[in-house]
């Protein structure tokens, strides 16, 4: 099937306001790559503003009404279609499962499941032959820790639902690939912490009580990721090489904690020997 993406079609990302997706946009610009860069809020729409290359695009992904006002917008502008989409937006909510409020849990997954669905589909239109899907999953796609089920349970969907789509995509010429980091420096393990504490104080004490030592020792473990993790432009890199690859690979896993924990996993670790490895690290 013939590939006809122009020089000049953009890329559109999602969640660009920090972390991984503002470092991508900044990294796609400077390749002389167009780029919509997709933020919730006002403030972080006029950051962009002035910046050579980039595109600031309201775009809340629960947000039905403004992804197709999005989607028309680029349409608009860009009739011949995009380069990409990168579905990079995202949270992280930690509770212990057992007593998790529902409605934190459905949150979790409205953003970084059905968010991800909605942008894709609103865009589905602008993508031709050639074009490159890119979802920003997790090595917590693939392995699981505990405090953090809800956020695993929603990028185990992310790699379901990508390799649905990389499959019934085959035929259209749309190539997907999935982006797999393990902990990066971002600001999310803040905004997680923040999240957690005030989540936390919604559990009644009594059902909290036995997860309590857990939670200690999950936030003590992931303490300092947002200073010691992988730099976001590795992440960068590879969304880069996702999109303009000849044969893109299905899957990148970045960074060292990535590649050796879902090896191990995958290959050497039996179920219960996973689970004496985790807690065995948490000192639990």
């Amino acid at each position: 099937m013939k590939e006809n993406i122009p020089n000049s079609s953009p890329v559109v990302v999602t969640g660009a306001s920090t972390g991984i997706g503002f470092t991508t946009c900044i990294d796609l610009a400077s390749r002389g790559i167009p780029v919509y860069a997709g933020v919730r809020k006002q403030s972080d729409f006029d950051k962009w503003s002035g910046i050579e290359g980039v595109h600031p695009l309201m775009l809340d992904v629960c947000d039905a009404a403004q992804i197709s006002a999005a989607a028309e917008q680029v349409a608009h502008e860009h009739p011949e279609g995009i380069r990409g989409l990168v579905n990079n937006a995202g949270i992280a909510v930690a509770a212990p499962l057992a007593v998790i409020p529902i409605d934190a849990f459905e949150q979790q997954m409205d953003v970084n499941v059905t968010g991800l669905l909605r942008v894709t589909q609103a865009f589905m239109p602008l993508m031709r032959p050639g074009s490159r899907l890119i979802n920003v999953s997790s090595m917590a796609g693939k392995v699981s820790f505990p405090g953090a089920g809800a956020y695993h349970a929603s990028k185990h969907a992310v790699e379901a639902i990508s390799d649905t789509l990389r499959l019934e995509l085959k035929s259209s010429g749309i190539k997907v690939s999935i982006i797999e980091p393990g902990r990066i420096a971002t600001p999310i393990w803040q905004s997680s912490r923040n999240t957690a504490e005030g989540l936390l104080r919604r559990i009644p004490p009594e059902q909290f009580a036995p997860y309590k030592k857990l939670m200690d020792a999950v936030a003590k473990s992931v303490s300092g990721a947002e200073r010691n993790g992988a730099s976001p432009m590795l992440c960068a890199n590879a969304i880069y090489a996702a999109l303009t690859a000849s044969r893109p690979r299905t899957r990148y896993a970045v960074g060292r904690d990535a590649k050796l924990l879902m090896f191990f996993r995958r290959f050497l670790l039996s179920d219960k020997m996973w689970d004496k490895l985790v807690l065995n690290d948490l000192k639990y």
